[in-house]
């Protein structure tokens, strides 16, 4: 090969891996919504909520976070129970991703992750 087509080949091979790493794993701190979970199916679904600080935390008895309240890009507000309690910086957090699934009173997440 010529140099000019291998490096119109290799312009094109990181232009298509930087638009997939941009487009599907780079993490987004913008909101989800709510609305777009089934309620009560237990299939595990991603978002992004903001942590409604007001409304406080659940503790356990050695202090670790068990529930907080989240809020949707639509401004719904929902209880989120944690199967294990959260990490240490979630009480600084502004926005949290939530790997989890919807039930009629609240969100079950399995798995947080600090998004700022």
């Amino acid at each position: 090969m010529k140099p000019v087509p291998k490096f119109i080949l290799t312009l094109v091979i990181i232009a298509v891996v930087g638009s997939i790493y941009y487009s599907y794993i780079k993490p987004t701190d913008e909101l989800g919504d709510f609305s777009k979970f089934s309620t009560n199916s237990e299939i595990n679904q991603t978002i992004n909520v903001g942590i409604v600080k007001s409304r406080g935390f659940e503790r356990d008895g050695s202090g670790g976070i068990t529930s907080l309240y989240g809020i949707d890009k639509n401004n719904v507000e929902m209880r989120i129970t944690l199967h294990e309690p959260a990490p240490l910086g979630i009480v600084d957090a502004a926005v949290i991703e939530l790997l989890g699934h919807l039930h009629s009173d609240g969100f079950v997440a399995s798995q947080i992750t600090v998004i700022k």
